[in-house]
């Protein structure tokens, strides 16, 4: 081994640094993870905006419709394995690389799979266009494989900064390949186009600035115990993506390329802001809840305030979304994707419980409870998607509906069956929740008032909308008791946050 790769792997192994001052890490992570979600959602919203302007809804819905099938195969690529190195205690340098190896063999096992597959998706869908799409997209796992274990190795040195920086380049990358297609007439092919631009510019950029290279695979190394874990890890995964993504694979099959698109769309813009606040906030909690497994206390305490941050940015958000729902749908997709609009507001509920809906996932993942995980998601996609059955008749309405009812009725159990055995009470949780989701909807239905004492509420007030909501907000928080002691503890995040900056 050469003098400057032993400096790459000491480096990128050492984890006393962030041991030492955990939370100092963890503050600076969530401000650089903030900053980097802000422009990425920039990003994502004029990119939806100048894309909805230039292709069509039904060139949205045969994508969307491919992407939601061949998602079964494609979240085998990871194995779990990303989540064995940033939750092990202790990883060297030779379980790292005996790693990457078998993402790299599940990537090209995963894309022939999918490949062969192919005529069979075609079939299912009676669209031949079906077919070719899936064989251009099973090229884009090996991509996605080779990047998973640097990634990974980032988010264990809580390197948020930079993995921030590389998401937001690799995104735009995509979108400009996607304009430039779309402008050349390829059609749905620009969908194609934008992923492998937005996959292959992450691979190079996160190889480049993680500066560590795999050695060759080694047996009796340790990763038996990492590879379970993946393993069930990759069990929920797949069922996790059947239970967000049958809804398009039935509206494909049983309703029209169109119907799918305008919901597709709409699923996409309510859930972008959540995704926005909960992946970042997501990113920097895991690891600082996995150096915190052996302090119950500790964690309990960490996990709640991280609980709170999510929610008292997302909760908010969607509603104010819902309140606005005709305004922001005419200014981000267009005119033409008025229809979408009662499918908007009819997944709002399930938007709104998806504003915590990753906090079950961070009680599992950082005790390495992966096997319940598990065993829960076994019980709760079979329901998700006898739901999505019951209201296919009404069509894509009908399935935003029954998503919504589902996901309110499921989640309190849920996060009864994750805390069990585990430091985090549902007492304290639901504390933590009621006051964000009271002073939400409080400012929703203050800003419906409003524009129930106009006819014609204009479209460009959208702006003076979110002022007026804000304040409600603020102010509902003032009013409602423990509310001010709140807020306090909100301000002082970000006075952390600052000083981490620093």
């Amino acid at each position: 081994m050469t003098d400057t790769r032993a400096r790459g792997v000491h480096r990128m192994f050492d984890m006393q640094h962030v041991h030492r001052d955990l939370r100092r890490h963890s503050v600076r992570g969530a401000f650089a993870t903030m900053l980097s979600q802000a422009g990425l959602f920039c990003v994502q919203l004029a990119g939806m905006a100048v894309l909805a302007r230039m292709l069509t809804p039904a060139e949205f819905g045969v994508f969307g419709k491919t992407v939601a099938m061949i998602g079964f195969i494609t979240v085998l690529r990871s194995g779990g394995l990303s989540l064995a190195t940033v939750q092990s205690a202790e990883i060297n340098h030779a379980q790292v690389s005996t790693l990457f190896w078998l993402n790299l063999a599940l990537g090209l096992a995963a894309a022939a799979l999918l490949a062969a597959l192919g005529p069979l998706m075609a079939w299912f869908y009676r669209d031949p266009r079906v077919l070719w799409l899936v064989v251009a997209m099973a090229g884009s796992i090996v991509t996605d494989s080779l990047a998973i274990q640097h990634t990974a190795l980032m988010q264990r040195q809580m390197r948020f900064a930079t993995i921030g920086t590389v998401t937001v380049a690799a995104r735009i990358a995509g979108f400009l390949v996607a304009f430039a297609s779309a402008w050349l007439g390829a059609g749905y092919w620009a969908l194609v186009i934008q992923y492998y631009g937005t996959s292959v510019t992450m691979l190079v950029l996160m190889v480049w600035n993680c500066r560590w290279l795999p050695g060759l695979p080694r047996r009796g190394v340790g990763v038996r115990p990492m590879v379970a874990l993946g393993a069930n890890q990759s069990g929920f995964n797949i069922l996790n993506f059947a239970n967000r993504n049958m809804d398009n694979i039935l509206i494909g099959r049983f309703v029209s390329d169109v119907a799918l698109g305008f919901y597709t769309q709409a699923y996409r813009l309510l859930l972008l802001p959540v995704g926005q606040i909960n992946a970042p906030i997501s990113a920097v909690v895991l690891p600082g809840l996995c150096r915190l497994q052996d302090q119950p206390e500790r964690f309990a305490r960490f996990y709640y305030r991280a609980l709170g941050a999510i929610t008292f940015l997302g909760m908010p958000v969607v509603c104010f979304l819902l309140a606005d729902a005709q305004a922001v749908i005419e200014i981000a997709l267009g005119h033409r994707w008025l229809p979408v609009v009662p499918m908007f507001e009819a997944l709002g509920v399930a938007a709104f419980f998806g504003t915590f809906n990753v906090a079950g996932g961070w009680v599992y993942s950082a005790l390495g409870q992966t096997s319940r995980q598990l065993r829960q998601q076994l019980v709760v996609t079979p329901l998700t998607v006898l739901g999505f059955l019951v209201g296919l008749p009404w069509g894509a309405l009908g399935v935003a509906v029954s998503f919504s009812v589902t996901r309110a009725l499921l989640s309190w159990p849920s996060l009864a069956w994750c805390y069990r055995g585990t430091p985090i009470r549902m007492r304290h949780t639901a504390i933590t929740l009621a006051r964000p989701a009271a002073a939400s909807i409080a400012a929703g239905l203050v800003l419906l008032a409003l524009h129930a004492t106009r006819a014609q509420w204009p479209t460009y007030w959208v702006v003076l909308d979110a002022l007026l909501y804000g304040a409600a907000y603020l102010a509902a928080w003032f009013l409602m008791p423990g509310g001010r002691a709140n807020l306090r503890e909100q301000v002082q995040i970000v006075q952390e946050l600052r000083a981490g900056k620093r």
